[in-house]
């Protein structure tokens, strides 16, 4: 754990800046207190000393500048080490309205200095309040869009993941434990080491670690969105399937070829996942200047997509162009023929016959089939992500390295290279899952971790 750790009083706003009902300034430290007490009045205008202000857990009364009333605020106290933070802890709630958050911060930023990014909860990990991945939960829960996405979020939160980790943790260091003696007494008459039973039970944690990494590629579609591009020649309909599936008129349809010149990105839900759709320009050999440029734009994107709507009409000589070797065999990609309610019959044969489901967007056929297919290999049910999934990269990483080390163990034994090899490889593994709890830790990552975070949280 990182030894980087500032104790001084801190103070910030914790819920968004505007007019409305209420406000939360919350103020963390040892000085929480003696910032608020010179400045607080109770409702029947008596001066509360400090003794007296700490046993209470909830005060109304005045904010004032001196003798100038500032609002009426009600004041929640939360004692270390029972706190958000682990720290003495004030929350003022006062109306919401900018001028009186303001005229209170710069009362209390006489005595006390302004939060950064996350710093609340930086502390509440410092203070064992929570583990790394609880802490990453909190970020998760307030950035969250879909269903899907606030589970997973609670779930982490709930410390779901951490107890996974930790049992895994567990195992890992009684075998290390078993493989330390059989090095230290080696000459002491002690029952000789299984490692066939060794080697089964780290295969058990291999796979265990193997199904953790599955969940993680999906917990970071579920945190992050899943990236689906929609391409096609000019006038095939994107931008019509674009408006269909946001509801909404976002794109601009016209007859005219190459409307579309750069690309348009909006966020939905689909079956309980967040989808980051993109409109893309339509791609044909020919075309000015800035079509050419959103051209190149879209083929970037067909290469970050996690899934690519390929759209045709009907018309001859279309896919020659746009499915080269690109995308070509591409199991990301969803071949769709749309204007079905213009076709012949014999058209959607043919189609149907060369894999592409059959939409349009004017009538509304085949869509629902469309987003099951966008999600549909997607199977991370609801009872696995309450049982604890990885969900950023950092994570996955560290996992990944940990897999490799109980790999390397395994090699280490099947070769007989010596038990001190394979006691290094399964402290390796150990470390890296301690990173992701946050047992161990470097500044760096703690410092990127926690500016994701918004000010007050």
């Amino acid at each position: 754990m990182s030894s980087e750790y500032s104790t001084d009083t801190i103070t910030a706003l914790s819920t968004p800046m505007g007019s409305g009902a209420l406000s939360v300034i919350r103020i963390s430290g040892s000085g929480a207190f003696a910032a608020v007490l010179p400045h607080f009045r109770s409702s029947k205008g008596e001066i509360p000393t400090l003794e007296r202000f700490r046993k209470h857990k909830r005060l109304t009364g005045l904010i004032s500048d001196e003798e100038r009333i500032i609002d009426e605020v009600v004041l929640s106290l939360f004692f270390a080490p029972h706190s958000y933070t682990g720290e003495d802890v004030v929350e003022i709630s006062c109306h919401c309205n900018p001028f009186i958050v303001r005229e209170i911060i710069r009362l209390l930023l006489k005595r006390v200095r302004l939060a950064k990014p996350g710093e609340f909860t930086q502390r509440a990990f410092f203070n064992n309040r929570m583990d790394l991945t609880r802490a990453e939960a909190v970020g998760d829960l307030l950035n969250a869009r879909t269903e899907l996405s606030h589970r997973a979020a609670l779930s982490q939160l709930e410390g779901n993941l951490y107890r996974k980790i930790a049992g895994i943790l567990e195992e890992l260091t009684s075998y290390r434990i078993e493989l330390e003696l059989e090095i230290d007494f080696v000459e002491q008459d002690l029952s000789e080491l299984d490692v066939k039973k060794l080697r089964s039970k780290l295969e058990e944690l291999a796979e265990k670690l193997q199904k953790l990494l599955q969940s993680g590629k999906e917990g970071m579609i579920i945190r992050d969105g899943l990236k689906v591009c929609l391409t096609g020649s000019p006038n095939v309909g994107k931008s019509s399937l674009f408006n269909h599936l946001l509801a909404t008129d976002r794109a601009i349809v016209t007859p005219v070829p190459g409307t579309t010149r750069d690309y348009l990105e909006e966020s939905l839900s689909l079956n309980g996942y967040l989808v980051r759709l993109y409109d893309t320009a339509g791609l044909r050999s020919a075309g000015e200047e800035v079509e050419r440029i959103g051209i190149s734009r879209t083929h970037d994107l067909l290469q970050q997509a996690a899934r690519v709507i390929y759209i045709e009409d009907g018309e001859e000589k279309k896919e020659e162009y746009l499915l080269n070797n690109f995308l070509q065999n591409d199991e990301r990609v969803i071949r769709i023929l749309n204007k079905a309610d213009i076709l012949s019959q014999e058209k959607i044969d043919e189609y149907k016959e060369r894999g592409f489901l059959i939409c349009s967007v004017k009538t509304g056929e085949g869509i629902e089939r469309l987003k099951e297919e966008v999600t549909g290999n997607l199977d991370l049910g609801k009872e696995a992500i309450d049982s604890g999934i990885l969900s950023n990269m950092r994570q996955v990483e560290a996992v990944e390295r940990s897999l490799k080390g109980i790999d390397n163990a395994l090699v280490s034994l099947d070769k007989e290279l010596g038990y001190e090899f394979t006691a290094f490889d399964l402290k390796v593994a150990s470390e890296a899952l301690e990173e992701v709890i946050g047992k161990i830790t470097t500044d760096d990552i703690l410092n990127r971790i926690f500016s994701e975070f918004c000010i007050g949280k």
